[in-house]
């Protein structure tokens, strides 16, 4: 067993969660398994998403073993990432009181008061675990992006990172993580700077030549190319940095390299979505007509209204209370980091776990609409139709609230099947018909040669839900209004259900 145990380890290590869980499962679903592997499967559930399952795995450890303190603070973790942070802070607390505050004990309880939007409370137990262990890059990352999102001040947010960078430069991943904040704060070469600076350091860091090329890719793509290049060199076996390549190939007008590189994929992960977006960049730069089996928007795309749930009399009224009740949820300033909105809040929801009835609702709103798009879709051979079964589950939620010149830049969801957007509260300037605000199709997150441009259009109405494949290359198109003017929407992923 322990051989097996050290091989999911590994599986995990490189980020292979699938491999681990299938190895682990045998071992988990018996009686007699140890912590060790009740552990390594409950991360890889949580790697996959599956965040429920995996706090009954480590439900059951703690249950086995209620005096481990190291399976009792796991449990807190996995509560306060899956909306469960009271009971998670509760647990947390009860550690401190039998064996004190350690640095990992106090940054699970700041990610339990994160959960409850205590925020001051959050940022003083973050601030606490950099001042023990400036290197702990966790808490480096939690207190970064909340300092971030009250403020939207990039020094203030850096502050604390900077001060660990200057004493131990060689810490890759607070420098990653300061490049991440500058790349959303529209800094992208303030960022490549940073990166460049860690492989001066250190030439051959795989992770810092990934985040060289992705960044580069912005606004030189020759630059981005170089990088991944080098990437290759240092980890030829890599997906991710065969995904750099093709898209700085993209990036600098070699269709022909790119759709190679995005068809191997395709080959080894049919429904890798990084893969799909490539091929389709691809054709459609060589003038392939095939990209429109990838691109169909007439077949793809589909814009329906959201059912009333029980409880409402009409789908105003409903739209009314979810919107005020959304409103009070959208508290802090900023964007979070890494995501696609600029200008705007973004909110997680757990509507199983609401205790707003509008929130609980939205399933069952969108159920319906869900369904109807699956069976427009049918089944059939090509990426979209081949993972039609007919059902599904979501996988993510949240709201995102723009303001005046907020946007969304355009992105793709990898690892989901169909995305969304459901429009609930617009500015005037969406109805005038200039595009401001609307939902844009076909459009890369780089520059290419040549220039791709939009193709597709959607223009959001109150109670629209627009749903697409998520391997669509998908943004918005800023829009003007008055300062206190706000774009409101809930967007989920759909993923298949065999």
């Amino acid at each position: 067993m322990e051989r097996l145990l050290a091989v999911a380890r590994t599986w995990l290590t490189i980020g292979q969660a699938q491999q681990a869980l299938t190895l682990l499962a045998p071992i988990a679903g018996s009686e007699h398994a140890n912590g060790t592997a009740l552990m390594l499967y409950g991360h890889a559930l949580m790697a996959l998403g599956r965040k429920d399952e995996a706090e009954a795995i480590f439900r059951r450890w703690a249950g086995n073993e209620p005096h481990n303190g190291d399976a009792v603070l796991r449990l807190a973790a996995v509560l306060a990432d899956n909306n469960t942070p009271s009971e998670a802070e509760a647990l947390v607390r009860a550690e401190i009181t039998r064996h004190g505050e350690t640095p990992e004990v106090v940054f699970v309880l700041g990610r339990a008061l994160l959960g409850q939007a205590r925020f001051d409370e959050a940022e003083t137990a973050f601030r606490k675990v950099v001042l023990a262990r400036p290197e702990h890059q966790s808490a480096q990352t939690n207190l970064m992006e909340l300092v971030w999102m009250r403020s939207g001040d990039v020094r203030e947010a850096a502050r604390a990172l900077d001060r660990a960078l200057r004493a131990q430069p060689h810490l890759t991943g607070l420098r990653i993580t300061k490049a991440r904040l500058l790349v959303s704060a529209r800094m992208p070469q303030e960022a490549l700077a940073v990166i460049d600076a860690g492989l001066e350091i250190s030439a051959r860091d795989a992770a810092l030549l990934m985040a060289a090329s992705t960044i580069a890719l912005e606004f030189d793509g020759a630059r981005a190319l170089a990088y991944a290049q080098r990437l290759l060199q240092v980890a030829p076996d890599d997906r991710a940095a065969h995904v750099e390549a093709g898209n700085a190939s993209l990036a600098t007008g070699d269709a022909q390299a790119a759709l190679r590189v995005a068809e191997a994929l395709y080959r080894s992960y049919p429904t890798d979505g990084r893969a799909l977006a490539m091929m389709a960049d691809a054709l459609r730069m060589l003038g392939d007509q095939r990209y429109r089996d990838l691109l169909d928007y007439r077949n793809f795309v589909r814009a329906d209204w959201i059912d009333v749930p029980d409880g409402w009399s009409s789908l105003s009224a409903y739209l009314s209370d979810l919107v005020g009740d959304l409103g009070r949820l959208h508290t802090l300033h900023a964007h979070p980091i890494g995501n696609s909105l600029r200008e705007g809040s973004q909110v997680q929801l757990d509507p199983a776990r609401s205790a707003i009835a509008s929130i609980r609702a939205f399933p069952q709103a969108i159920d319906g609409p869900i369904r109807r798009y699956m069976q427009a879709l049918g089944t059939g051979s090509d990426p979209m139709r081949r993972r039609n079964t007919g059902r599904y589950r979501i996988s993510g939620i949240w709201s995102v609230r723009l303001r005046p010149h907020g946007f969304h830049v355009n992105h793709y969801h990898p690892e989901g099947w169909i995305s969304s957007a459901c429009y609930l509260d617009l500015p005037p300037a969406v109805a005038q018909g200039g595009g401001e605000g609307w939902l844009k199709f076909g459009e890369p997150a780089f520059p290419t040669s040549p220039v791709l441009t939009p193709e597709y259009f959607i223009k959001p109405e109150p109670g629209l839900l627009a749903l697409f494949p998520s391997y669509m290359w998908h943004g918005t198109v800023p829009f003007a209004g008055a300062a206190d003017e706000r774009r409101l929407t809930i967007a989920f992923d759909v993923v298949p259900v065999d």
